[in-house]
């Protein structure tokens, strides 16, 4: 009877640290990266899409997240300068604006740090992709 108790009890235990390491696999899965690697990854091929076909559509849902990958201090300064190179038509722009302000900051500070990418924007590299391929 003891042996049937501690095993159902193991066996719970086990059940248990299972489904709770997949719920945190599943929350985060293949979305962290540094802000270099989303730049590369995202941004850069959305602009390349922008100059090549005129389709900003992906750069602007992508520069919407760009504020909430910033260090919490730089967040609305990010959100500032987005939001009025927006206003002007110039989503191209925000890219250069932000590197002149912030880029030596965010390398000396920020370089490794891992951010959680937001997850409607998981397939936009592959999208864009092809998009650009398209005629």
């Amino acid at each position: 009877m003891k042996l049937q108790i501690t095993l159902s009890i193991l066996f719970a235990c086990l059940s248990f640290t299972v489904v709770l390491h997949s719920e945190k696999n599943k929350n985060t899965s293949g979305m962290e990266m540094n802000l270099h690697d989303f730049m590369e990854d995202y941004t850069k091929p959305a602009t390349k899409l922008y100059d090549k076909k005129g389709n900003a559509d992906y750069l602007n849902k992508i520069l919407e997240h760009i504020p909430s990958l910033a260090p919490t201090d730089q967040q609305k300064e990010w959100k500032e300068i987005i939001d009025a190179k927006l206003a002007v038509g110039k989503p191209e722009d925000t890219c250069k604006s932000c590197h002149v302000k912030f880029k030596k900051d965010y390398k000396d500070k920020f370089r490794k740090k891992i951010l959680l990418i937001p997850e409607e924007l998981k397939d936009f590299p592959a999208e864009i992709k092809a998009a650009l391929k398209a005629k």
